[in-house]
């Protein structure tokens, strides 16, 4: 699965939406993500550090709110990089 910087900060935004913490499935049915789907985003989204998983519960960080406030640009770049690293991409 591809995973782009839209769904990044779809993920982070929902975050935000969910108090800055929710559990993995209430992510992926409020996503309309597969359970693989959205362990690649989650993946992507913890190796940029802009989210911290444990226990199956997912935060925000720090660096995601700084994420969220970043040019649409600049997200995309590291998103895809990091994503190639990973081999999602």
């Amino acid at each position: 699965m591809e995973v782009d910087a839209d769904r990044v900060l779809g993920l982070l935004k929902l975050l935000l939406d969910f108090g800055g913490r929710a559990h993995i499935g209430d992510l992926a049915k409020a996503l309309h993500l597969t359970w693989d789907e959205v362990y690649h985003v989650l993946e992507t989204a913890e190796n940029l550090g802009a989210v911290r998983i444990d226990d199956n519960e997912v935060g925000i960080t720090t660096r995601g709110l700084e994420l969220l406030r970043m040019r649409f640009g600049d997200i995309h770049h590291m998103v895809r990089l990091k994503a190639e690293e990973l081999g999602t991409s």
